[in-house]
């Protein structure tokens, strides 16, 4: 499908569509936070999964649309019933596709029927492979600024300033967080085997912090397996706990917020943390930060991965999809990664500094 060639002048009234994974949907919200302080006068419904409303809380001039794609939503006919929704009672002036997928293809060609342009991302995908295959070494695009990209070609003209996540501050996070001493959030998992750093790294990693310095360590994850695998390390040890399985997502993020650093794979949490404004120490393996997911906000030095003078092989894929082609040290990206490195990062930033007695 091609793109319309003109948006209308100064559209008041957008469509903006984004289904998932968490990490995309959640990078969205520093992008329209600028786009509405610039033009306040905008309405903006945002169509994506109910699950991640939370992201959006306190954004003014912003209507949420769930849409379930496994019910009432499935198929032609579920998309062609979602269109019919979004329009019973309003004219969109132009449609926002920052996910360029064919369920959006469908929605976006069902709406352009009725007259209203409609503009996609270019999600880079030959860039992207070229940087995998070696081919150029250039920082590509962040996420972000591809977001930003299909907002401009539809007419608007606004800077990426730094915005976080509002959040509720209706949670007693004092029950779970002690302000008190040094808290440390880990969440070792990631959709991909190549982006996780494994659960004995974790382990080496906790037990060497725990030889030096007064910690309280959260365990963050989702889905049964996760919670279970995360219920055995915390059993470990007795400054560990596990906060996999146990809280709303708005809770998630309240106790997110206050921890003082995060360290995270390649992945949604690593994303989400810091747009809550907490220093987010992020591991890399077969994926690499350079390809535009790296996390918003922090220093470079707390991307901590193998260089591709050490291991060639790196990146090996754009999403972590691919196999390890490595038979004799399968995962050495991660696997070569050592505690004391992303340690001796956490000393640089300070972390294990004297807590506040004011808190």
């Amino acid at each position: 499908m091609r793109l319309c060639a003109l948006a209308v002048k100064t559209p008041k009234n957008i469509l903006v569509i984004r289904f998932s994974a968490m990490g995309d949907v959640v990078l969205t919200v520093p992008v329209i936070q600028n786009l509405l302080k610039k033009y306040p006068e905008t309405q903006i419904s945002l169509l994506t999964n109910s699950f991640f409303h939370p992201f959006f809380d306190g954004i003014p001039n912003l209507t949420l649309y769930p849409v379930d794609l496994k019910g009432k939503h499935k198929g032609f006919l579920g998309l062609s019933k979602l269109v019919k929704e979004l329009t019973s009672n309003q004219q969109f002036d132009v449609i926002i596709d920052l996910h360029s997928v064919i369920r959006t293809w469908v929605i976006g060609g069902l709406l352009r029927l009725k007259g209203t342009p409609v503009f996609r991302i270019e999600k880079g995908r030959s860039e992207k492979k070229a940087f995998v295959q070696r081919k150029i070494r250039a920082v590509l695009s962040h996420s972000t600024e591809r977001y930003q990209a299909v907002f401009m070609k539809a007419g608007f003209d606004f800077s990426l300033d730094k915005i976080f996540l509002n959040t509720s501050n209706k949670f007693d996070t004092q029950k779970y967080i002690n302000s008190k001493v040094i808290n440390i959030g880990i969440a070792p998992f990631a959709a991909h085997q190549s982006k996780q750093w494994g659960l004995d790294k974790i382990n080496e990693f906790i037990q060497q912090i725990n030889q030096k310095h007064e910690v309280q360590f959260y365990l963050f994850g989702g889905g049964k397996s996760e919670v279970t695998q995360l219920n055995d390390l915390a059993n470990n040890y007795d400054n560990a706990t596990n906060m996999a399985g146990s809280f709303k997502l708005t809770q998630e993020l309240e106790l997110l917020k206050n921890l003082d650093v995060l360290i995270a794979m390649d992945s949604g949490n690593m994303h989400i943390a810091t747009l809550l404004g907490i220093p987010v120490v992020s591991i890399w393996g077969g994926t690499h930060p350079d390809i535009g997911f790296n996390a918003l906000y922090q220093p470079k030095e707390n991307s901590i991965q193998i260089t591709t003078d050490e291991l060639p092989c790196r990146p090996c894929s754009v999403f972590g999809t691919n196999d390890c082609k490595l038979k004799e040290t399968p995962f050495a990206c991660m696997t070569k990664i050592e505690p004391e490195r992303v340690i001796s990062q956490l000393v640089s930033l300070d972390i294990f500094g004297e807590k506040k007695l004011d808190n």
